[in-house]
């Protein structure tokens, strides 16, 4: 069976760019018999249990890639996979070659400029009007970490502007001792945490820092020189502790019904919802919700619709949209 996944895997990978499109599987699915019918329950069962939709398209090169297997042999194995729980290896594996965890410093930087001039510097303010120094920050779907480790820069220079951190002579940025922040990046993928937790990451290409100054590198990075498997001619860096020290990492599966992370100021979720059909955004927004203190901000992808209008106010900047939780 691992052989089997191992090679499926191989191939739904090839197959990545078609299903981020995001296509909904048509009627061409209706009626399938064989392999055919036992790759589209597959792909029904990664729908149901993680939101994820591939297209008819996928699932007909899908069936390609089985062509050198036993309908019964992938039918033992689809059975086999229907008895494991969300969070098992083989379901993982599977995930996890569905999706792309595309990201980069400094991605989105009308966003990112937002964020630091207009959102957080409010949320700081109410914070302290509130005499509240607990700041809770949600990254949901943060791949391989830069998304949640930009936050992390951003906000502590916020706090350094607002006169609540000091900068040290080698340039850490120390908030006051009375803030308590914390930073919870998710994702599904087990392969992209593991990215993420290593905080390291490379200049080659189009990489991680194809949208970071030189400046912002030498800022909140170390050159690093024990990484395993280094490319030759490419330089690796890895975050600074004193950004570190505020983000975590979880694995989260964003239909699980339950939030990674409650009473939070701020939820950050783009390119994310992409993946899922209008029932499974419905069902994540409303986590968010419950995630969410009033007053809370809920920050979505540029194609994402809001599904409950009634429990936020809009917000508009430079951006784009943000909401704020009644």
């Amino acid at each position: 069976m691992a052989k089997l996944l191992s090679d499926m895997g191989d191939g739904i990978a090839a197959l990545s760019s078609v299903s981020r499109r995001g296509d909904v599987p048509g009627s061409d699915t209706a009626g399938l018999t064989g392999r055919l019918a036992l790759v589209n329950r597959v792909t029904r069962l990664v729908e149901s249990r993680f939101g994820i939709y591939c297209s008819g398209q996928v699932i007909k090169k899908l069936n390609r890639i089985f062509e050198g297997v036993s309908e019964a042999e992938l039918s033992a194995w689809v059975g086999h996979l229907q008895t494991l729980p969300d969070d098992h290896g083989e379901w993982l594996s599977l995930v996890e070659s569905l999706t792309v965890h595309e990201t980069y410093f400094g991605r989105d930087r009308p966003m990112l400029d937002m964020l630091q001039q207009t959102i957080l510097p409010a949320i700081v303010e109410q914070k302290r009007a509130e005499g509240d120094y607990r700041l809770r920050i949600w990254s949901a779907g943060c791949s391989t970490g830069e998304e949640s480790f930009n936050l992390a820069m951003i906000l502590l220079q916020v706090l350094y502007a607002m006169d609540e951190a000091v900068l040290t002579p080698r340039g850490d940025i120390t908030p006051f001792l009375r803030w308590q922040i914390e930073i919870m990046g998710t994702d599904i993928s087990r392969q992209a945490l593991a990215t993420a937790r290593t905080a390291q990451y490379n200049d080659a290409g189009m990489g991680s820092f194809r949208d970071f100054s030189s400046r912002d590198i030498q800022r909140f990075f170390d050159q690093v020189s024990d990484v395993p498997d280094r490319m030759l001619g490419v330089s690796y860096y890895q975050t600074r502790p004193f950004v570190r020290r505020w983000v975590s990492f979880r694995q989260h599966n964003l239909l699980s019904g339950i939030p990674a992370m409650m009473s939070c100021d701020l939820v950050i979720c783009r390119n994310v919802l992409i993946y899922f059909q209008d029932e499974r955004k419905r069902e994540v927004q409303q986590l968010f919700n419950g995630a969410l203190v009033e007053g809370g901000v809920l920050l979505l992808g540029g194609s994402d619709v809001l599904y409950w209008p009634e429990n936020y106010q809009r917000r508009f900047g430079d951006g784009g949209v943000w909401y704020i939780r009644k």
